[in-house]
């Protein structure tokens, strides 16, 4: 099996050139673990998903995808000793390379406990977005339950490998159809950049792209305060998106941009937003895994300071248009287009994307698990993503929802964005949510 890459994945595999561009999830599971039968249960798995059993071949100008001699998922045990064990390994993996050499763009890690283990799941942004990996969980899950039944499973079939992404968007979202887009995303982001004149994050240190590394500051809303969230983003006409979008942008304006509000400047400020694309896409992908994203990004007044309300408000709106105006359809799909012909490709690429985007923040937000959260024996309690960012930004909320809790994993690029600033950016988005809902429970 092999399938050449297209331009929008090739370009993922030189961004991480620059700096990793590896996704990494952990799922926190209550009861105990077997680990021959998760063994097992990780060979079927790798059985149905055929992007589990692919490594790269060919070069910088010509890649493709390949499962030839593909051996098992690699899987490595540790002993759970906390509950914070996995922030520290996730952001080893985070910046752990794969080896263009290696028969795996995919490896597993598992704390083991007692009753209560972390497996952490780590991928290369080539293969596989966010939603993709929390259908391998449910997948591997499901088998595993079966498999400790002692019950009878017939042999896996593998899904198809499907071509990438823009092979498959719906014929509305290519050739001339796509004109209408073109010509509003050509007046946001080219003719209306100069008047807009939109602020980025100013960075603590410099440093080249293959000397940082990607951070985790982990944050959460449990309890009340998640409770009195949802229901005063309805009140409020919004979405929790647009609620934590607008406190993010809000605690990063008052950390850096502080100057400017002290004197009233006004500043203009972008957060880009992850979008799912699997909907549109002809034929369907269902709950396939592969690379089925795309981002936006809105641009909104951060000073004079508006209030959280009226901020998070105008995101949703202008998030809902632009989706309307098919904007999503342009900025990863057309990635591609930008790579060079000549030369050192990967040197140039990384060196012209590094802090090209517009944005000071961004959010990617998968709401509420779309899968089950008990197997048999073992019950998921937790579950965090966080994604590298490589030389493109500096600053990404990773957002789930987990039963009461609302899991915020602000991913940053050290030293770019300095520990300290981070940590003083995410806990002012806690605050900025605590001051506009009247409460203070939160972890």
């Amino acid at each position: 099996m092999e399938r050449a890459l297209a331009d929008m994945e090739r370009a993922f595999y030189l961004l991480d050139r620059g700096t990793r561009f590896n996704g990494v999830q952990v799922v926190t599971l209550r009861g105990a673990v077997d680990v021959a039968l998760l063994r097992q249960a990780l060979l079927r798995l790798q059985a149905r998903h055929p992007l589990l059993r692919v490594r790269l071949r060919g070069d910088d100008k010509k890649l493709f995808l390949t499962d030839e001699d593909h051996g098992p998922l690699p899987l490595t045990v540790q002993t759970r000793r906390s509950d914070s064990d996995w922030i520290a390994l996730a952001e080893d993996e985070l910046n752990r390379p794969f080896d263009r050499e290696g028969d795996h763009l995919t490896r597993l890690q598992l704390l083991l406990g007692d009753d209560r283990s972390d497996l952490i799941l780590s991928h290369h942004h080539v293969t596989a977005d966010a939603l993709s990996i929390i259908f391998a969980i449910r997948d591997l899950l499901t088998d595993l339950d079966t498999l400790r039944r002692g019950d009878i499973l017939p042999p896996p079939e593998s899904l198809p490998l499907r071509p990438p992404m823009p092979a498959l968007l719906p014929p509305s979202a290519r050739g001339l159809r796509l004109l209408p887009a073109m010509h509003h995303f050509f007046f946001k982001h080219v003719v209306g950049k100069p008047l807009r004149r939109a602020k980025t994050l100013p960075l603590s240190q410099p440093m080249p792209a293959a000397q940082r590394r990607n951070r985790v500051v982990h944050r959460a809303l449990v309890g009340e305060t998640l409770t009195s969230l949802k229901a005063r983003v309805k009140k409020e006409q919004t979405t929790v998106h647009g609620a934590l979008a607008a406190a993010l942008l809000l605690s990063t304006s008052h950390e850096v941009f502080a100057e400017r509000i002290a004197q009233n400047r006004a500043t203009k400020a972008g957060c880009f937003s992850a979008v799912n694309l699997r909907g549109d896409l002809t034929p369907s992908v269902g709950e396939e895994m592969g690379l089925y994203i795309s981002q936006v990004t809105t641009f909104h007044q951060v000073v004079p300071l508006p209030s959280l309300w009226n901020l998070a408000r105008e995101l949703r709106q202008q998030l809902t248009r632009t989706l309307a105006q098919g904007e999503q359809y342009l900025t990863m799909p057309l990635i591609g287009l930008f790579i060079p012909r000549f030369g050192d490709v990967a040197a140039r690429f990384v060196k012209n994307f590094d802090a090209a985007s517009p944005a000071l923040t961004g959010v990617t937000n998968l709401q509420k698990l779309p899968i089950p959260l008990k197997y048999g024996g073992l019950q998921i309690e937790d579950y965090q993503i966080t994604v590298g960012l490589s030389v493109v930004g500096q600053l990404l909320l990773a957002v789930t929802t987990v039963g009461d809790r609302l899991n915020l994993n602000l991913v940053f690029v050290d030293p770019l964005v300095s520990p300290d600033r981070a940590t003083r950016i995410a806990d002012g988005l806690l605050a900025q949510l605590d001051a506009a809902l009247g409460v203070s429970e939160a972890a």
